[in-house]
This record gives structure tokens, sequence and C-alpha cells, in this order.
């Protein structure tokens, strides 16, 4: 299978001698661009546990692009200007993150570099068809300490609020100030660890492949992946409350203990997997499906030998629109009709 795979590109070669130079000096060009910022980001995926997410990713991206491979080799190659306005901004990303030494900048400019090749050489429905795709090497950059502190600093204020407005329905005594929660006296902090930062990238790169494989529309695709911070938000507020029915009844001392933090955050991520799966198959029942147009065509053909057999064959109007339409003798009725 391999070697049968191997004579298959050695035949596109052959066929296609000048795509296959220019695609080996893109990439060439781009391993030659990346390899110092390259290496320092394969050392942060293994060496910092926060960051073993990234490791999944370039085989997530290959993946997503095999399942694509028979459409994009189907369609046919419209070179798109658009993609070379693309191509410049990521390159004026990279050139930016060269001057300034920011390699989080250069990391976030490939995804922008390859989609702009794409839709440069192949054009804009190529594009589309492998945004989801490269967009996710995103993930593959490792996210400084400083930049997580940054992102999650709103979460950690919007869980307080929802959960201090929360905490009163369920009988706590609680007092909200800023990411601090006061519950009888005792503060629980709202910290890093509890903004839900680190489960909402889990849950985006799971929530990726869950859709992936969902089969759903483009539409239904980008409404799954947009809620998917709603959800973390939704199932940390959670974790909280959990939290501090805890300190209610057993004590802060238990409530901040490591045990009930490690079982919260499988909570947190497990409960906004379940709803995420139960989201998608929602979508799935709101798809439509080929029964409805099926069960329909019957009526419509009666409907149109009824007309056949009242109106006269040699009516002016359905020619007319008939033939505005693009049909044939068989549309004639239709336009009978609409007179």
């Amino acid at each position: 299978m391999n070697d049968w795979n191997v004579a298959r590109l050695m035949e596109r070669v052959r066929q296609r001698p000048l795509t296959a130079a220019w695609v080996a000096a893109i990439a060439t060009v781009l391993v030659v661009m990346y390899a110092g910022v390259g290496a320092v980001f394969v050392h942060r995926w293994f060496s910092d546990s926060s960051q073993y997410h990234c490791v999944v990713v370039p085989f997530l991206v290959g993946w997503f692009v095999w399942r694509r491979w028979p459409e994009l080799t189907a369609m046919s190659h419209r070179p798109s200007l658009a993609g070379f306005a693309l191509l410049a901004f990521g390159l004026a990303m990279y050139w930016a993150s060269a001057r300034t030494g920011t390699r989080l900048l250069a990391g976030a400019a490939l995804p922008v570099i390859l989609s702009g090749i794409v839709a440069a050489v192949y054009g804009g429905r190529a594009f589309l068809l492998t945004a989801a795709p490269l967009a996710l090497l995103i993930f593959a950059v490792p996210i400084p300490e400083h930049a997580v502190g940054m992102l999650a600093m709103p979460m950690q204020r919007v869980s307080a609020v929802i959960t201090g407005a929360l905490a009163p329905l369920l009988g706590l005594n609680v007092i909200q100030q800023g990411v601090n929660l006061d519950l009888n006296g005792f503060v629980f902090v709202v910290a890093e660890e509890c903004s839900g930062m680190r489960s909402l990238i889990a849950l985006l790169l799971t929530g990726f492949v869950l859709i992936e494989i969902s089969s759903l529309p483009l539409r239904l695709r980008t409404v799954g992946v947009a809620i998917i911070p709603f959800l973390v938000l939704f199932a940390n507020v959670t974790r909280l409350l959990f939290v501090l029915l805890l300190g209610e009844y057993f004590g802060p001392q238990f409530a901040l203990g490591v045990v009930v933090h490690g079982v919260s955050d499988v909570v947190v991520y497990g409960s906004a997997v379940l709803a995420l799966i139960l989201i998608i198959g929602w979508f799935h029942d709101l798809k439509p499906t080929d029964a409805a147009p099926a069960a329909a065509q019957p009526s419509s053909e009666a409907a149109k030998a009824v007309v056949h057999e009242v109106e006269a064959p040699s009516a002016d109007g359905g020619i007319i629109f008939g033939t505005m339409r693009g049909g044939t003798g068989d549309d004639l009725s239709v336009g009978v009709g609409g007179d």
C-alpha cells in the first residue's frame, strides 16, 4: 500500500514538475523560516505540562486535511488575489515578530501564511475547505504564562460575578468583591487556576475534533465552536458553586483541599464535553434530511400531471418561463401554474 502511494506521488511529480518544484520551494522556505522558533516551541511542548496538548495538534491538522483531500483534488484551481493579500499580511506578521523577538506572533503568523498560499494558488474554495485545519495550528503555539494570566483575568471576573449572583439562590450567604467570594467570613479567591482558561484550551481542541467527526454543515460547525467558551464559563461557575457548597457544609479547608480541586477540574472539563456532545446531537436533529424531499416528490409529480391534463400544452406562459429558467418541456406546467 505504501509502495503504491509512493509510486502515485512520483507519477504526479512527473506529470506536474513545475507544481512539485513550487511545493518543494515553499516547504523549504517555511522550514528555514521556522527552524529556530519551531525548535523552541517543540522544547516547550515536552517541558511544560500545561502545553502537552500542543503535541497532538500537527497530527490533528494532518488528519483534518486528509479527510478533505478528495474534495481538494476534485475541485478546479482558481488563484485568488485576496490570497496574495493574506499571504502578505502573514509575512508582515512574521517580519514584525522577527523585529520584536515575539515568538508568539511568529507562531500566529504560520496559519495565516499557509492560508494565504492556499488561497493564492488554489482559490477561495480551497481556502474555505482548509481554513479550519490550518486555524487549528494556533493551538500548537505554546502560550506564555503572562499571556495566560492576561486572558484568564476577564474569565476570573465574569465567573466570580455570576457565581456571586447565583450563590444566594442555593441558600449561600456569599458577598462578591472583584474575584473574591466571601462565604461567612472566609474568602475564596477565584484565582487563575479557577478561571477555566486551561479547560477552555483543552475543550476547544476536543470540540474541534467532535465537530469535525460530526459531519455537520459549515454553519452549524461554526456555531458549535463559537459556543465552547460559554460552555466552559457555565461549567466553571458550576465548579465554583460546588466548592462553595462544600465550604458551607464541610468547611473551607475541605473545600480547598487537593482532592476536591482535582475532582472539580475533571467536573469542569467533563460537564462541558458532555454539554457539547448533547448540543451536537441537537444540531443533527436540526439538519435537513433527504426523506422530506423524497416524500414530497410524488405529490409534486401528481400536481404536475393534473396541470398537464387541464391546460393546453402550447401555453405561451409555460414556454417563456420555462425557457428563462433554462428548463425543458417538463418545466412547462410550472410556468403555466404561475400564470
